[in-house]
């Protein structure tokens, strides 16, 4: 499908929802995590889009609802979907469903084995989520490296003796519950709207690999924010973007669209 029909064909759904991932799609990548922040120009067409009649929008998320709240607050009536699934918010903050939270001993476990290397692997960093652990190697120095790989192997392997589910994503692995996962929250969120909406849905990593092939499933679009670290999904992807700003250009096409 190209960008002209897939347009036209979201001008005319009477029922949408733009779901978006944040990191590497409406945000560029930073060596800080801390330091992202949404596009301006992604922030303006989500905006437009959220007041226009029929539109629902989703930003679905690794970040934590803090974080996610705090980089996405220019956006109202937006559902919130925070770390990979665990967690899903209401347009009016109300918390939806079960949360899925591995027992905390078992996180708690898994941050002291990695930061038990953290003299051999300078650079790395460790991320206590509420639902899951995430170990970041962006700026692992590269004599490190070789012991960086080394820890994520036992990283991984202890993970799945406790039955989490393991993710190696842009320069991080995480583990966490598997019962959350971006697409069991996108399909969610698509069981309180109504039947037949059409839903678009954009992500850069592997993690929202399963919510590109669910958009499909249902109907609608799956799109691929490519990177120079990822270049292609794992996964039929109706378009595959060249980056953020292509993203944003996308999504203010489609306000115009949805507009006129």
């Amino acid at each position: 499908m190209d960008e002209h029909a897939l347009v036209a064909r979201i001008a005319r759904a009477t029922s949408l929802l733009v779901a978006t991932d944040f990191d590497g799609t409406i945000a560029d990548i930073t060596t800080e995590p801390d330091g992202a922040r949404a596009r301006a120009d992604a922030l303006s067409a989500l905006s437009a889009l959220a007041a226009l009649p029929g539109v629902h929008l989703a930003v679905v998320s690794g970040r934590d609802m803090k974080s996610l709240h705090e980089r996405t607050r220019a956006l109202v009536s937006v559902y919130r979907v925070a770390e990979h699934g665990a967690f899903l918010e209401a347009p009016d903050g109300t918390q939806l469903g079960a949360a899925h939270v591995a027992p905390a001993r078992v996180l708690d476990e898994l941050v002291r084995l990695a930061e038990a290397h953290h003299a051999r692997v300078p650079g790395m960093r460790v991320e206590r989520k509420t639902s899951s652990v995430a170990v970041h190697v962006r700026e692992v120095e590269p004599d490190a490296r070789a012991a960086a790989v080394e820890m994520l192997a036992a990283f991984r392997r202890a993970a799945r003796a406790a039955e989490l589910v393991v993710i190696d994503g842009r320069q991080v692995v995480e583990a966490r519950d598997p019962r959350a996962s971006k697409e069991t929250a996108l399909a969610f969120v698509l069981s309180r709207l109504p039947e037949g909406t059409f839903v678009v849905y954009a992500g850069d990593d592997t993690t929202d690999e399963g919510a590109i092939a669910l958009a499909r499933q249902r109907g609608g679009a799956g799109i691929y924010v490519a990177s120079a670290e990822r270049p292609t999904p794992n996964v039929e992807a109706d378009l595959v973007l060249p980056g953020p700003p292509a993203w944003a250009e996308l999504l203010e096409r489609i306000a115009r669209a949805r507009s006129s």
